[in-house]
């Protein structure tokens, strides 16, 4: 992917207005997620950038990232703080640019013992603002219960048919349709889709000087019926560890530090929700509902086939 440096280069001279640099080496070694390459870049005056090219292009991906520059509009647009937001784009020739702000800092480290618990708050408070912030981008759509049961079909069911899932059976995929009823909340059927960030990881989490910096990689953010998109994020859940052919569940105990950070990010997100509009009340009451954990695994499986295989060992 390094071939496409210049080309990469003079689209970064046009959205910055004037001569731009690599840095960080990523000329000749820009950062990898997925098929996508990452370029970092920086203006005369200073401002840095990145700039996403994908590397397979397909009718999919052309319309993927028409989707994924409106939504960085729309990020703009609000200001919503930590995320990236666009700086600019190019559709054509093949493949498409994406010109984003940079985020400067470093990954967020997170165990029992780190960060402080001064810096725990900070970040689990910022992370339910966003979480919050990002479902004031909406759409409105089919019916969460249309959504959920076409999902299932097509990623499960019919997948689950032509062989095409390994260790996950027909039967395994008709019992997780027919658990739907038991999580579908029919009076919010209607309700819009909104904007979700799809792997809330530490990874994920920048931080600078012991401040949340930026929330990246949208790449896997996607519209969700406002029902189905009340989780708690990656790096206050525990999933079970693959070890070889089999799932290891003892590691989903939480410690105490971990059900303190779980109940702080729930508190944060209701004493938010209070400022933040209608919908952002209705995710706190479903985030904060008794069935919280069953539910969360169940979507977690129509989500992410890895972990309906984990279910199946569950103890």
């Amino acid at each position: 992917m390094a071939e496409a440096s210049p080309r990469v280069l003079c689209f970064a001279t046009r959205v910055s207005g004037g001569p731009c640099k690599f840095i960080l080496n990523t000329d000749e070694k820009p950062f990898r997620g997925g098929q996508t390459a990452v370029f970092a870049l920086e203006a005369s005056h200073g401002w840095r950038f990145a700039v996403r090219v994908e590397q397979n292009i397909s009718e999919a991906i052309q319309a993927k990232h028409e989707w994924q520059v409106w939504m960085l509009k729309s990020i703009k647009d609000l200001n919503i703080p930590y995320l990236p937001f666009l700086a600019g784009h190019e559709f054509a020739p093949p493949p498409p640019l994406i010109a984003t702000s940079w985020a400067d800092g470093c990954e967020l480290e997170w165990s029992d013992n780190v960060p402080s618990p001064d810096v725990r708050k900070h970040v689990i408070c910022g992370i339910a603002g966003v979480t919050l912030d990002m479902l004031k981008i909406q759409d409105p759509g089919l019916s969460a219960l249309d959504w959920i049961t076409s999902k299932i079909n097509r990623t499960r069911i019919r997948k689950a048919e032509q062989g095409k899932l390994e260790g996950i059976s027909v039967s395994d995929a008709e019992k997780l349709k027919a658990q739907t009823p038991s999580f579908h909340l029919p009076p919010l059927d209607t309700a819009p889709y909104v904007l979700v960030h799809g792997d809330l990881q530490p990874s994920n989490i920048i931080m600078n000087d012991r401040k949340l910096s930026s929330v990246i990689d949208l790449g896997c953010a996607s519209m969700i019926p406002l029902q189905f998109s009340a989780l708690y994020p990656k790096f206050v859940t525990n999933e079970p560890r693959k070890i070889g052919n089999t799932f290891d569940w003892s590691q989903c105990r939480y410690s105490e530090r971990q059900i303190q950070d779980r109940e702080f990010f729930l508190q944060c997100i209701k004493e938010k929700a209070t400022t933040k509009g209608h919908d952002a009340q209705i995710y706190a009451e479903i985030l904060g509902r008794e069935d919280q954990e069953a539910r969360h695994w169940w979507l977690s499986a129509v989500f992410r086939v890895d972990v309906m295989r984990a279910l199946k060992t569950r103890p």
